[in-house]
């Protein structure tokens, strides 16, 4: 991974990316839908000083001080039988309520108005076009412009055409034949996705989940390996550090937060010698208690959370060994402990709590996968100990709780014990991952390898023609109450999920 982070190379390196994944889909499946890339205007937008988009791919903006922007299509592509998807991809983190409103561009009929609300960077949104509105938006077009919201609201857009976002990230239509339902075709069709530019996330814990799902797809793909190692370098480059951050700006060899380390467990993994890897090291010590507890925070003010047990544990297990640091071993087993301790009471499995006792999201879907697959995870690399046979017997009793809050459908509820919170995947889909590689792993018996087929099963009527996971509940900046409304977005993290339900199959 010794290249220059020139922009030239970053192109270059894009277009290899999508030319393989692009080969890969044509060897395993035919494909059954299409991208109807949307002409638009009105979005130009200049980056304020100091702001950053991915990859300098190009973008438009969307403001509350605008009249919006208008999208548009070429008339022959109104011959489209199925179904019509409406998306536009988040180049920027939302951190408020955004509600969107599409409406012709002619007549001013309204379609809808389209909730956006906490969007994600690299974060999908799809609206379902009406089936009698489509031959008014391909012969007219569509305004979107913003009516709830107060800051600019920057998407991926093709207006520079040396250096765009992947299709599925620029704003089109999403098409399908009428009987290519969400349950049918090929049920491997994520493959497409994660195998893809469409699949690369902001840097931290959703990047990380994409690529633990590349390191294990490529046990058994060459393929997988070759999107892992290119996914990588548009990161690592120069054995340093690039990426956009949360808040727009372009960030160089800098970690943020405990839950930013996932990405080393993978870069170990495949470059061991890379120098970010002391980096990561360091930061963990520095962010260690004297009992050897990694958390974010100081003082009375740190919070435990059950992100670490995968995002911190598993990563220092892979470096302790990858380094011959076997000290870094014993904080990868403290911190995992001290979760152990504070989180799981009874029934329970919680998602966050402060030192002194205090606990919150009890039983939520997403923090119960982190728990598992830090346990499972960590487990699988740390040496035999008494310490290892403690967290093995932990994750055993929790996998034991877990499933017996599974629905008949596969799926569980956002929070385990509230139906009315609704069936959610990201959660499902980590669970059931951290259940499969257990199984691969020998810690658990068949029973819990058929609750993660069962899980996976459920899963496939949420995906969409081209291979998204739906369904999931949006990243957590909005406290309880957006996770427990059942608001439901794509997240393109769960593809590294996905991955390792693939593994029960090898």
């Amino acid at each position: 991974m010794n290249f220059s982070i020139t922009r030239r190379e970053m192109l270059a390196a894009s277009a290899s990316l999508l030319a393989s994944a692009s080969a890969f889909g044509k060897l395993q499946r035919e494909e059954v839908y299409a991208y109807l890339i949307a002409t638009v205007t009105g979005a130009s937008a200049t980056l304020p000083e100091g702001k950053y988009i991915p990859f300098e791919w190009g973008f438009g903006e969307i403001s509350a001080e605008s009249e919006g922007v208008k999208l548009s299509w070429k008339q022959s592509d109104f011959s489209i039988n199925g179904p019509a998807l409406l998306r536009l991809t988040s180049a920027t983190d939302v951190r408020e309520e955004l509600i969107l409103e599409v409406r012709t561009s002619v007549t001013g009929k309204k379609i809808a108005d389209w909730d956006m609300r906490f969007a994600a960077l690299l974060q999908p949104f799809e609206l379902q076009i009406p089936r009698e509105d489509l031959k008014a938006v391909f012969a007219e077009g569509v305004t979107v412009k913003m009516i709830k919201g107060t800051k600019p609201f920057w998407f991926f857009n093709a207006n520079n055409t040396s250096n765009t976002a992947p299709k599925s990230y620029l704003p089109h239509l999403l098409t399908y034949e009428e009987n290519t339902k969400k349950d049918t075709g090929s049920p491997d069709r994520w493959k497409d996705r994660l195998l893809s530019l469409g699949s690369i996330q902001t840097f931290g814990w959703q990047q990380g989940i994409v690529w633990d799902g590349l390191l294990e797809l490529s046990q058994h793909a060459t393929q997988a390996r070759n999107v892992l190692m290119q996914q990588l370098d548009l990161y690592f480059a120069q054995n340093s550090l690039v990426y956009c951050n949360l808040n727009n700006i372009k960030t160089v060899k800098e970690i943020h937060t405990v839950e930013s380390i996932l990405p080393f467990a993978i870069l170990a993994q495949t470059n061991p010698t890379h120098p970010l890897l002391q980096t990561a090291v360091a930061f963990c010590e520095n962010h260690a208690n004297a009992n050897g507890v990694i958390a974010d925070g100081t003082g009375n003010n740190r919070i435990i959370k059950t992100e670490e047990c995968y995002t911190v544990s598993y990563p220092l297990a892979v470096l302790a060994k990858t380094l011959n640091r076997p000290e870094l071993a014993q904080l990868a087993i403290q911190t995992l402990m001290a979760r152990i301790t504070l989180l799981e009471k009874g029934n329970s499995i919680y998602q966050r709590g402060t030192e002194q006792g205090e606990l919150y999201f009890e039983n939520w879907g997403r923090g119960v996968a982190w728990y598992l697959l830090g346990l499972v995870k960590t487990l699988a690399h740390l040496p035999e100990s008494d310490e290892k046979t403690v967290i093995r017997t932990a994750f055993q009793k929790a996998a034991e709780k877990v499933m017996a809050y599974q629905q008949p459908n596969g799926l569980w509820y956002c929070f385990f014990h509230k139906p009315e919170t609704g069936l959610e995947t990201s959660g499902t889909a980590g669970i059931a991952a951290a259940f499969s590689y257990a199984f691969q792993h020998g810690l658990v018996d068949k029973k819990v390898k058929a609750c993660a087929v069962k899980a996976e099963n459920g899963l496939l009527s949420y995906l969409t023609a081209d291979g998204y996971l739906t369904g999931t509940a949006q990243v957590n900046k909005g406290g309880d109450a957006l996770q427990e409304n059942g608001f439901r977005i794509i997240s393109p993290y769960t593809l590294g999920f996905l991955a390792h339900l693939n593994m029960t199959k090898q």
